[in-house]
């Protein structure tokens, strides 16, 4: 079996392409690091990241979502190191 000390647990509050403002993709997601031994929550945060949108149609906006999932993604990383 696996010997789990943590898990990441992580719930998407937004994954979307705005318009207000300039066109820009956002994400927020808010992160809780579980003690997988005893259940209790070690530390939670929420990450948020923004990405412009440049160039137009569906390619355009996944190219800025990736980016600001990425930023988001290198945050959460950094973050959890610390914490853990």
């Amino acid at each position: 079996g696996l010997a789990i000390d943590y898990q990441v647990i992580v719930e998407i509050r937004s994954f979307e392409v705005r318009v207000d403002g300039g066109e820009h993709a956002e994400v927020d997601l808010f992160v809780r690091i579980l003690n997988d031994r005893n259940g209790e929550v070690r530390a939670s945060k929420s990450f948020t990241a923004a990405a412009p949108v440049s160039g137009s149609g569906n390619p355009a906006y996944v190219s800025a979502l990736d980016k600001a999932f990425g930023d988001a993604a290198g945050q959460i990383v950094r973050w959890t190191d610390s914490v853990i």
